[in-house]
C-alpha cells in the first residue's frame, strides 16, 4: 500500500508540476501579448513626430513605455522616429538604432491580438520604413524584399478589415508606384507576385481622405498626404499635386515636415516665389531635427531665378550635409552658377569637385563632360533660360532664348537642347503650335539610335499637346513611338510617363 501510494503521490506531485507549469507559461505568454492602443502621451508624441521635433517625442515615449511596457503603438512610433532621422539626415550611420530594435518591434507587433488591424498594419508600416531607409543607402534587393513584404501584409490585412482605411492607404500607394514601372523592373513584379494600376491606386487614396479619421492617425494621414502628393508631382498633375499640398501644409512655420512638403512641391511646380518664401520660414529653434535638404532646395531655387548670391547657400549646404548623391548635385548646381555668371575658371573648379564623388552619370553628366572635351561647354544662353523656365520663369526665359538663334550652335546635341528647351518653355506658356514645331524639329533630327534624351521626351509632349487638344488617335502615335530609342538616356522614364498616358487612354 505504501509502495502504491507513493507511487500515486510521486504521479501526483508530476501532474501539478506540469498544470503550474502550463499555468505559469500560459500567465507568461499573457504577460508578453501586446497592446496597440494610441494613449494621450502616444498622440502627443505624434504631434512632434509629425513636425520632427524628435527629441521632444523620444522623451515622451520613454517615460510612457515605463507605465505601459506591453503596448506596441509605442515602438512603432519610435520606429518613426528612426526612419525620419534617417530621411532628414540621408547619414546611413543612424540606421544602426533602427536596425538594432528591429526584432523587439517587430515581435511587439506579432503579439498584438489576430482579431486586431493593427497586427499587420503595424508590420507593414514598418517594413515599408525599413525598405525606403534601404533604397536611400542604396541596398535595392533588401529594400525591394522589405516592399515586398509591406504590400503583401497590407494586402492582407485590407482583406481581413475592409474597413481600416490604413492599410487601404498602403495598398493604394503601392498600386500607383507600381503603375508607373518601367519594363526592365517589370520582372521584380512577377516574381512579388505585385501588380500595379496608378488611377487605382490614387483612387485609394482619394477614398482614404473622404474617410474622417481622429487625431490619433496624425502620422498616417501625413504618410498619405506625401504619397498622394509626390505620385501626382511625378507622375500625374502637378497642380492637382500643389493645390492639395497647399491646403494641408499651412502650418509650414511651424512643422518641418510640412515645410518640406510644401517647399518642394512649390520648387517643382513653378512656385518659386511661395518656395522660397516657404524655405526661408521654416523653423530654425534647435527643437527640430536638421534638415540640410531643405537648405540645398532653397539654394536651387534662388539658382533658378538666378539671384547673385544662389553660391552662398550651395556652399553652406555642402558644409553641413553628409549625403554624397546630394553634394554632388549641389557641386554641379555650382558649377552652372558659376557658368551663368561668366566665371568659367570657377565653374571648372566645381564640376571638378562634383566628378570627386564618382558614382554614376545621369546624360547632363555626361554631355557636360563631352562638351567640355571638346572645349564647348554649356551655351550660356540655353542654360540661363533653361534655369528660368524649371522656376516657373516662362515669359522670362523666353525672353532670353530668343537671344541665341539656331544657326550659331557647333555641335547638333547643342542644336537639339536648344529646340527641346525652347519647345519646354512654349509648352507651359500654352504656345502650342510653336512648341509642337521645335518638338518635331527634334524628333526629325534624332535617329532611333539616339544616345539623348530629347527626342523620346518630344513625343511624349507632343502627345500630351494633341491630347490636351482632343486628338487622341494622333496623341497614341506619339506615345507608342516615345519607346522605340532604346539606347537613349532616361528612355524607362519616358516609357513610364508614355505608358501611363495610353493606360488613362484604354
Amino acid at each position: 500500500m505504501t509502495s502504491r501510494y507513493s507511487k500515486i503521490l510521486k504521479k501526483g506531485t508530476a501532474l501539478c508540476y506540469t498544470v503550474l507549469f502550463l499555468f505559469y507559461f500560459h500567465m507568461a505568454g499573457a504577460e508578453v501579448q501586446s497592446v496597440f492602443y494610441f494613449s494621450q502621451p502616444c498622440i502627443e508624441a505624434q504631434k512632434h513626430i509629425a513636425a520632427l521635433r524628435l527629441t521632444k517625442a523620444q522623451q515622451i515615449l520613454t517615460e510612457e513605455k515605463k507605465a505601459h511596457p506591453n503596448n506596441a503603438a509605442i515602438g512603432f512610433l519610435e520606429n518613426y522616429i528612426d526612419f525620419y532621422r534617417i530621411a532628414t539626415s540621408l547619414d546611413f550611420s543612424t540606421f544602426k538604432a533602427m536596425d538594432q530594435n528591429k526584432s523587439q518591434r517587430f515581435e511587439a507587433a506579432k503579439n498584438i491580438p489576430e482579431t486586431s488591424p493593427y497586427r499587420l498594419y503595424t508590420q507593414s508600416e514598418m517594413y515599408l520604413q525599413f525598405a525606403f531607409a534601404k533604397a536611400m543607402n542604396e541596398e535595392f534587393v533588401s529594400a525591394m524584399l522589405d516592399f515586398r513584404s509591406a504590400y503583401q501584409l497590407a494586402v492582407e490585412n485590407q482583406k481581413k478589415f475592409p474597413s481600416f482605411k490604413q492599410s487601404a492607404k498602403t495598398v493604394g500607394m503601392f498600386k500607383a508606384l507600381l503603375g508607373t514601372t518601367g519594363k526592365s523592373y517589370k520582372w521584380v513584379l512577377s516574381v512579388a507576385g505585385l501588380k500595379g494600376n496608378f488611377d487605382e491606386g490614387m483612387g485609394l487614396l482619394e477614398n482614404y481622405f473622404d474617410t474622417e479619421l481622429s487625431d490619433e492617425f496624425l502620422l498616417d494621414k501625413q504618410t498619405a498626404t506625401f504619397y498622394y502628393v509626390l505620385l501626382h508631382l511625378n507622375f500625374g498633375d502637378k497642380q492637382l499635386a500643389w493645390k492639395f499640398c497647399e491646403q494641408r501644409t499651412r502650418d509650414y512655420a511651424t512643422n518641418m515636415m510640412s515645410n518640406y512638403l510644401r517647399g518642394y512641391t512649390g520648387m517643382r511646380t513653378a512656385q518659386k516665389e511661395e518656395a522660397i518664401n516657404v524655405l526661408q520660414s521654416r523653423p530654425k529653434s534647435s527643437d527640430y531635427e536638421p534638415f540640410a535638404a531643405l537648405e540645398y532646395y532653397f539654394a536651387l531655387c534662388k539658382l533658378y531665378r538666378l539671384d547673385a548670391d544662389a553660391d552662398i547657400y550651395f556652399k553652406h549646404f555642402i558644409s553641413v550635409n553628409k549625403n554624397k548623391v546630394l553634394t554632388k548635385e549641389a557641386y554641379k548646381r555650382l558649377s552652372w552658377f558659376y557658368l551663368v555668371n561668366n566665371d568659367e575658371e570657377k565653374f571648372r573648379i566645381y564640376y571638378g569637385m562634383m566628378k570627386r564623388y564618382g558614382g554614376s552619370q545621369n546624360e547632363d553628366d555626361k554631355n557636360l563632360q563631352r562638351e567640355i572635351s571638346a572645349n564647348t561647354p554649356h551655351d550660356v544662353i540655353v542654360l540661363k533660360s533653361r534655369l528660368l523656365a524649371d522656376g516657373g520663369y516662362y515669359a522670362k526665359a523666353e525672353e532670353t532664348i530668343r537671344l541665341r538663334p539656331a544657326d550659331q550652335f557647333a555641335s547638333g546635341y547643342q542644336r537639339l537642347e536648344y529646340y527641346f528647351r525652347y519647345a519646354r518653355i512654349l509648352q507651359e506658356q500654352n504656345k502650342f503650335s510653336k512648341a509642337t514645331e521645335y518638338y518635331q524639329l527634334v524628333i526629325k533630327s534624332s535617329p532611333d539610335n539616339t544616345p539623348y534624351h530629347f527626342a523620346p521626351f518630344a513625343n511624349v509632349y507632343v502627345g500630351q499637346i494633341y491630347l490636351k487638344l482632343g486628338f487622341t488617335q494622333m496623341a497614341k502615335t506619339y506615345f507608342v513611338n516615345a519607346a522605340k530609342y532604346k539606347k537613349a538616356e532616361y528612355i524607362e522614364t519616358a516609357e513610364i510617363r508614355a505608358g501611363k498616358e495610353l493606360q488613362s487612354l484604354k
